[in-house]
């Protein structure tokens, strides 16, 4: 009987006017999509292999101490990610460099820059597609699905025979989502088949079980929003008005959920932002170097005398030594409490920012869309997690330049009592260029990601039950009369 169910349910939609439709929507906007992306994709490999090479060159150019004082400031690139012809997420907002210098990396450009203002909300890829257009369909398709037969009044014909009201129910949900699950099968082979002609590196370690995993999530976001239309359906009475509620429920878990969540975080949870933090930092660090700058003028004129001019190595030498110890000393107490505040006050604003966003987080939830959203733009490395890893590395990078470039730096600053200001630098040993590391970002892998998105599969697992859930409930409680 179920068998039969099902081969009804596909028969009739197949042969509807609206399958061969939906397969040309797919078709035109999946393996369009793919491509188009895919082409975006490779001149952003070819720019990031200029940037290198020409960042190379340019270091290979430079004078050693001019990359000791900064001068010269060295980049670290984000290298693209292949999945993001899939997902574009983060991969064009972020910036595509870090400059490193001895105060502090800054952000470079980004690839917003380039794009229209139609283009920045809402980019037209793979996951736009399912989550935006495909997902509507497939309400459209089940909106009629029981409440049209309870309008015609071929349920109750159906349910006079000796039928299992779970069996019927199973069939058309089964029956119903293969005639639109064929469709999206079909155009995403067919846009895989083009990405490996086009020389796209499907057999790249790891990409071919990500692109399963896309698919696979894909397909199981297209039967959560099959599942809600059934429901929908089976709550309705007419037609008419299940479409207008699957009209609604689409609003809201598409559009209302997704954008109201980070408002009402930040409403809820208030933080500083990125400028205000930045503001303070360079607060923090020019108060302590005009405060070392000052008790070092002082401790100066104390040993050699009021009027006497700052010299790196000032006479007499019997003095010089006290005057370099206690030099020393200052540096490194003043050192020490610039580490200390500036990571109290990194870690304080990364806490609260943590805060914020698992609030935000966890009021998206609420939404599949949005879970599957975080849970796939992970998957294809444009995600929230490999922005933080790209974060990481960059101020990695940059304590490993400290180490290895600026702290051999000696950089002296003082202020006499009377308001003169003296400076003084050199350095102590010069860096072997061969030595210095490049910079790199290690990609998270796929167990991260599935660690980090436990919420979003939780989220997409509930839709995947409660939906079905609620129409079984709702079927069996109709009455034929």
């Amino acid at each position: 009987m179920l068998k039969t169910i099902f081969k009804k349910e596909l028969l009739e939609n197949i042969f509807s006017y609206r399958f061969p439709l939906f397969f040309l929507i797919c078709a035109i906007l999946i393996v369009s999509s793919l491509y188009v992306h895919y082409l975006d994709y490779s001149k952003r490999v070819s720019d990031y292999n200029e940037q290198i090479r020409l960042s190379r060159n340019e270091l290979a150019s430079s004078r050693v101490i001019d990359l000791h004082f900064g001068r010269v400031p060295l980049k670290g690139f984000l290298p693209p990610s292949p999945l993001s012809i899939f997902a574009t997420g983060f991969e064009t907002s972020l910036p595509k460099f870090y400059e490193f210098q001895a105060e502090g990396f800054k952000p470079g450009d980004t690839s917003i820059g380039d794009e229209s203002v139609l283009s920045v909300f809402g980019k037209f890829d793979f996951i736009f597609i399912v989550q935006m257009v495909i997902s509507l369909i497939v309400l459209l398709f089940a909106s009629d699905l029981i409440a049209g037969e309870k309008e015609l009044g071929t349920l109750r014909g159906i349910l006079s025979n000796s039928v299992p009201r779970h069996t019927l129910l199973m069939g058309k949900l089964w029956g119903g989502f293969a005639a639109v699950w064929l469709p999206f099968v079909m155009t995403f082979l067919l846009g895989i088949i083009l990405l490996g002609i086009a020389s796209f590196p499907l057999s790249k370690a790891g990409l071919l079980v990500r692109m399963i995993v896309i698919f696979v999530s894909a397909s199981l976001f297209i039967l959560v929003y099959f599942a809600l239309g059934l429901m929908i359906s089976a709550s309705s009475s007419r037609a008419r008005t299940a479409l207008v509620a699957i009209l609604l429920v689409w609003i809201f878990f598409q559009l209302v959920i997704p954008k109201l969540s980070d408002m009402v975080a930040s409403v809820v949870y208030p933080i500083r932002t990125e400028t205000v933090v930045s503001m303070e930092k360079s607060l923090i660090v020019k108060t302590l170097d005009d405060e070392k700058a000052k008790q070092l003028g002082k401790q100066y004129e104390t040993l050699f005398g009021k009027g006497y001019a700052y010299k790196a190595d000032p006479e007499p030498a019997s003095k010089r030594d006290e005057w370099n110890t206690y030099k020393t000393q200052l540096e490194r107490q003043v050192r020490e409490r610039k580490s200390l505040q500036l990571r109290n006050l990194e870690e304080g604003y990364r806490r609260e920012k943590r805060i914020q966003q698992t609030i935000a987080g966890n009021l998206s939830l609420i939404s599949p869309s949005a879970a599957f959203t975080r849970f796939l733009t992970d998957v294809c490395g444009t995600g929230e997690i490999d922005k933080e890893k790209y974060l990481e590395a960059v101020k990695f990078y940059q304590q490993t330049l400290d180490t290895a470039l600026y702290s051999h730096v000696d950089k002296t600053t003082v202020i006499m009592p009377s308001g003169s200001t003296a400076s003084s630098s050199s350095i102590g040993e010069l860096a072997d260029l061969k030595s210095l590391p490049s910079f790199s970002m290690k990609k998270a892998s796929l167990s991260e990601v599935v660690a980090g998105n436990f919420g979003s599969l939780i989220s997409l697992v509930f839709w995947l039950i409660a939906p079905f859930a609620a129409a079984y409930v709702q079927f069996l409680r109709y009455d034929v009369r």
